[in-house]
């Protein structure tokens, strides 16, 4: 799950490096980025309370 995580950020970075390319954002990269950002968020979030769930 970590590398797949890692992955997808990595993506997100490579992305959002590219919407900037021209010092604007459009209305859809900033939605979609935002998309994918709330998402890996998600995912750490589930990652953090499952590792706290181990340790309990």
């Amino acid at each position: 799950m970590l590398s797949r995580c890692s992955q997808r950020f990595a993506m997100l970075m490579a992305e959002y490096n590219q919407s900037i390319e021209d010092g604007k954002i459009s209305v859809n990269e900033a939605k979609r980025l935002l998309r994918e950002t709330v998402a890996l968020q998600q995912i750490l979030i589930d990652m953090k309370l499952h590792l706290e769930d181990e340790t309990v």
